[in-house]
């Protein structure tokens, strides 16, 4: 393609220079493109969240609270509270865990 076309030392970083330019152009690009829509989902997400609490806050009175049973190891309760977290993507104080049944 270049056959006969030679360029110069300085040429050629011009052309390597706007090839990386390029590049990292479409990168950041994509990297703004992947935030607004991660916020947009989030958004979206959140509202339907916010709807399905409200109404299971006025459907749900809350119990007097169960006697606590200290017998479970602790590892495993921090486990499971950092599960439930992960699932509900909130922060663990937002929420409370009444109780704890293992299925047999």
């Amino acid at each position: 393609m270049l056959g006969d076309v030679s360029l110069t030392l300085g040429e050629a970083f011009g052309v390597a220079l706007t090839g990386l330019c390029v590049v990292f152009l479409a990168l950041i690009s994509l990297l703004i493109a992947i935030v607004v829509i991660t916020k947009v989902v989030g958004a979206i997400q959140g509202k339907e969240d916010d709807k399905k609490s409200s109404q299971g806050a006025k459907k749900a009175q809350p119990k007097a609270a169960a006697p606590v049973d200290n017998s479970m190891d602790p590892a495993l309760l921090a486990a499971i509270v950092g599960a439930i977290s992960m699932e509900e993507r909130s922060k663990v104080e937002s929420f409370r865990i009444v109780s704890i049944n293992e299925k047999k």
